[in-house]
């Protein structure tokens, strides 16, 4: 993979890219606006990388299925010519043609991003759908809007990934797996939706229980750690420390007593007896994921310290750069709630902060 073939695969790991795509309505907008008029290449390359997306959605949403290797064959051999035909006579970077060996070598790693991101589109697009009366067919810019209240968050690398929720609560997602919630974590209780594997470490809040939804199964938890398994052929709770509620979904709870499960203790799904099984745990509990668990800053430039927090809680960070540009500030961004954190890093610069779904609107005179 060159280069130019990796800074592309960045696009398709960054969830900010796929909402804007995919988002008529995306708050990032403004955010790839700027990063495509940085230079002509960063244009370039979001040009084909959004063409890319906007076919895998819609031929995963017309035929029902993953793309396969003839698909992805045909989309980049007419992606490619559209973009070529498009730019002829511009001063743009062009897309340049390769040789059938290392086309067949790009078409391998395509048709793995394919794979791997449609499931990611395809969901960002219902959730769009949702709260839309009509659907465009073409997503070409973003008009202002409200951001849809829920999030997101899929693993599509090779190895874990931790995710931070806002209420300071973490989760490591196995590959493949995918959380959705609420993208403030504000309402009267904390509820998360998985597909696949997870390790979760809940912040304790007594008057705000989390929630963890499966296929058949329902975890109720006020701050502890625990695995989740929530595959099609396999769903399973493992308890590390505290206490955690397992009941089935969709039937009474009179009917069906919730399990409490203690430390070493699990909770299986089983699809014959239509209930649960509860067992002593003997395998390995907590998964290690990839990244940093702690972001540690010394005299950094605020702007520095913004990113962060916009990679770490998917939400975009809204401020004047040349108001804040002689900020810099000593923080360590660990296991506090997001609001706990935006409290003291503006207090620290003489700052407030607004927290919407909308993103995080940052306002204050700066810094001399």
């Amino acid at each position: 993979m060159d280069q130019r073939e990796k800074k592309i695969n960045a696009l398709f790991e960054d969830n900010r890219f796929v909402d804007w795509v995919v988002n008529p309505q995306s708050a990032y907008a403004e955010y790839w606006s700027q990063w495509m008029s940085a230079s002509k290449e960063n244009a370039a390359l979001a040009e084909e990388a959004r063409q890319f997306l906007l076919t895998v959605r819609t031929a995963s949403q017309e035929t029902g299925r993953e793309v396969s290797p003839g698909d992805i064959d045909w989309m980049w051999d007419h992606i490619e010519g559209g973009i070529i035909e498009h730019n002829a006579g511009k001063d743009i970077p062009a897309i340049q043609r390769v040789d059938e060996g290392r086309r067949r070598g790009i078409r391998r790693w395509h048709w793995m991003a394919a794979a791997a991101i449609a499931g990611l589109v395809v969901a960002y697009g219902l959730l769009f759908e949702k709260q839309s009366p009509s659907r465009p067919s073409v997503v070409s810019k973003a008009e202002p809007g409200p951001m849809a209240s829920e999030l997101v968050r899929y693993n599509q690398g090779d190895k874990n990934e931790l995710v931070f929720l806002p209420d300071g609560s973490k989760v490591t997602l196995a590959k493949g797996a995918r959380i959705t919630y609420n993208r403030l974590m504000n309402g009267e209780k904390r509820d998360v939706t998985l597909s696949g594997e997870a390790f979760f470490d809940v912040a304790k809040n007594t008057n705000k229980p989390f929630f963890i939804y499966t296929q058949n199964m329902i975890v109720k938890v006020l701050g502890t750690s625990f695995r989740v398994t929530a595959l099609p052929q396999k769903e399973t709770v493992m308890v590390r420390t505290g206490r955690v509620s397992v009941s089935l979904k969709g039937q009474a709870q009179a009917a069906h007593t919730a399990r409490i499960l203690l430390p070493r203790q699990a909770c299986t799904y089983s699809s014959r007896e239509k209930g649960l099984v509860t067992m002593a745990s003997k395998e390995k509990i907590e998964m290690e994921a990839e990244g940093a668990h702690e972001y540690v800053f010394e005299d950094a430039p605020i702007d520095t310290v913004f990113k962060t927090l916009e990679k770490m809680y998917d939400l975009p960070v809204l401020y004047d750069r040349r108001t804040f540009e002689n900020c810099f500030i000593t923080i360590s961004l660990g296991n506090e709630g997001l609001e706990e954190k935006l409290e003291v890093i503006t207090q620290t610069i003489n700052a407030s902060f607004l927290l919407s779904d909308e993103g995080i609107n940052i306002g204050g005179k700066g810094c001399k």
